[in-house]
């Protein structure tokens, strides 16, 4: 399976903060008893495990796309459109860092490569920075980048997403206490959370392996340059 390096760090980390978990429902008071703050704070740091494992399975699995993509070192003539915005990333980010010096010059340079029949680079180390907060949003703008179809984010599933990087958030960044995060939710709910976040894990690496074994970042003329 060409993503199963990525399986298996999702695998690891989600059997992590499940264990954890486990553990803190074990001794979970019953409902209606007092709950005490350390059970409490116990809760809230759930959100933390859960979403560095989120973190971590999206980001390994998008760098082992690119990685694998990059091996096959695609032509720029041969890509699809779309894809031009990751294989001409590094001739971007150079207009971008450059600013307006020589500007039209970099821009014709740009255009002219985009038919290149040279293999201009893929950085695998390209959504990075923006892998940091994986939002809703975040997983749209890295599809949106691939040229990935067939791949939207339910209503529930961007609720879910947003709730648990905004909890990680306040717990990380010192706007609420962990204690003030956790005694909003049971551990039943706690769960609940975890499978979702583990079938959405699942669902983006299919996803993105099927986009490499089908080529789909290349144009249909030139797929037979690609053999799977």
């Amino acid at each position: 399976m060409t993503l199963s390096s990525a399986r298996g760090i999702a695998s690891a980390r989600l059997s992590e903060s499940l264990i954890y978990l486990n553990y803190i429902s074990s001794i979970e008071p019953d409902a209606g008893l007092p709950v005490p703050i350390d059970f409490k704070v116990m809760k809230g740091l759930f959100f933390v495990l859960l979403y560095g494992a989120l973190e971590k399975s999206a980001t390994e699995t998008v760098q082992l796309l690119l990685t694998q993509i990059k091996s096959l070192e695609p032509k720029n003539d041969h890509v699809t459109i779309r894809f031009n915005v990751i294989s001409m990333s590094r001739k971007w980010k150079s207009i971008k860092d450059k600013g307006y010096k020589g500007a039209f010059a970099q821009m014709t340079d740009f255009f002219s490569a985009l038919e290149s029949n040279d293999y201009l680079g893929i950085d695998e180390t390209l959504f990075s920075d923006l892998m940091q907060n994986i939002w809703a949003n975040t997983i749209d703008e890295v599809v949106g980048a691939f040229g990935m179809s067939g791949f939207t984010l339910t209503l529930a599933e961007r609720v879910l997403l947003d709730e648990l990087v905004n909890n990680r958030n306040a717990i990380a960044h010192g706007r609420e206490s962990a204690a003030s995060v956790g005694e909003r939710y049971r551990c039943d709910e706690l769960r609940k959370r975890h499978g979702d976040i583990q079938t959405l894990i699942d669902n983006f690496i299919d996803r993105l392996e099927i986009y490499f074994d089908t080529r789909e970042f290349v144009q249909p003329a030139a797929q037979a340059h690609y053999p799977a």
